[in-house]
């Protein structure tokens, strides 16, 4: 009897603590669950264990298919949370992507950056190699203006510094015909003088006055880019073309290194000079002269060598009809002579010489003519060309191509 009392006791406990089911209906889309001792199962979540049939499934933690409302909250909350959760580190993972990808592009700006400084860095030190500063000398009392419009040098008051390309002495010299590339240029509003005995070394900075030709027109002291006085000398400067006069020399001149790039009414010509001087040309060239390049108007001798010309009239002249006349030589030495008329003209009745050696020509009509001067301005006549005791030269002197 007392073990029919126990079970009896036992049955009513199990009904008191059958789970309180969703109303008809079911809460959040559960279905209403069977009244309990209908032996009908519930549904089980995995892993669930069925009890014996005819007995309720009671639910089993979180793998139960029920639960109360509340515990649904919690559960959306800590979906939501841990959705938050996911978001947030989704999030955290996509701010440390950025990250990275804007450590990356710095470091790509950074190499880019670098490799521009570096680009830069070696521009400016092939720039700096290419660049030098002319400080060359002349007469302190040198007071003419000079309008520039690029890097130009000039001495005494109105001096300006120039950045030119090559260096003093002989760098920036031409070989095979060409006029070696200027380090810049300087318009002169008046002629420059160089002193007497003074050096200038223009740095192969392109001089010229800023004036057109005027033709065969002669010009005056005044209408020159350079005024040389006795003894002065004159290294790596360009004449260019605007100008009417190019070089004045009076006596005993020293030019190396310097080039005409377009003759007007000539480009170089000793003014005054004792018979018993030399006037020396080394290096350098003319183009583009329709008359004469180098004329001798004073006394004594001009000796050219490894000279270049191209395209003119006569390489040199004697004047051939002077107020006062005087006994002229020249020496051509290692000369290249391009499409021209003659390389010399000379006054043989005055006791003029031309003496050539190493000499290349093309396109040249004459090395050598001889011609009868004057000193009533009246114009000389041409007697003689060719080899003779005036015009000294032989065939192997003289190459023709």
């Amino acid at each position: 009897m007392q073990y029919i009392t126990a079970a009896a006791l036992a049955l009513a406990v199990v009904g008191q603590a059958a789970p309180h089911f969703p109303p008809k209906g079911g809460y959040g889309g559960y279905p209403a669950a069977p009244a309990p001792g209908t032996g009908i199962s519930f549904p089980t979540a995995t892993g669930g264990v069925a009890l014996p049939t005819g007995y309720p499934i009671y639910p089993t933690g979180s793998s139960s298919g029920f639960k109360a409302r509340s515990d649904d909250d919690e559960e959306e909350e800590e979906d939501k949370d841990e959705d938050e959760e996911g978001s947030s580190s989704a999030d955290e993972e996509e701010e440390e992507e950025e990250e990275e990808s804007s450590s990356s592009d710095d470091e790509e700006e950074s190499s880019s950056s670098d490799d521009e400084e570096e680009s830069t860095s070696l521009s400016a030190a092939s720039s700096g190699t290419a660049s030098a500063t002319a400080t060359p000398s002349s007469s302190s009392s040198d007071d003419e203006e000079e309008s520039t419009s690029s890097p130009a040098a000039s001495s005494g008051a109105a001096s300006v510094t120039a950045t030119p390309s090559s260096t003093s002495g002989s760098s920036g010299s031409s070989s095979g015909g060409k006029i070696p590339a200027s380090s810049g240029s300087s318009a002169l509003d008046a002629v420059k003088t160089i002193a007497a005995g003074e050096f200038f070394d223009g740095g192969m900075v392109a001089y010229d006055r800023g004036q057109s030709c005027t033709g065969q027109s002669e010009g005056g002291d005044s209408d020159a880019v350079f005024y040389l006085e006795e003894g002065a000398s004159l290294s790596n400067v360009i004449i260019g073309p605007n100008q009417i006069e190019g070089v004045h020399c009076f006596g005993a001149c020293k030019l190396t290194n310097v080039w005409w790039a377009a003759v007007c009414e000539d480009a170089f010509t000793i003014k005054e000079q004792e018979t018993g001087a030399t006037t020396t040309i080394e290096g350098g060239g003319a183009f583009g002269a329709e008359d004469k390049v180098l004329q001798h108007n004073g006394g004594g001798t001009m000796s050219v060598s490894g000279f270049t010309v191209e395209s003119f009239g006569k390489l040199y002249r004697s004047c051939g009809n002077c107020k006062t006349m005087y006994e002229r030589h020249v020496i051509f030495n290692d000369i290249t002579a391009t499409d021209g008329k003659s390389l010399a003209g000379i006054n043989s009745n005055y006791g003029d010489t031309a003496t050539f050696k190493s000499v290349t020509t093309s396109g040249v009509s004459d090395i050598c003519v001889e011609y009868e001067g004057n000193d009533t301005g009246d114009e000389p006549e041409e007697i003689s060309s060719g080899p003779s005791d005036a015009c000294i030269y032989s065939t192997s002197d003289v190459t023709s191509s």
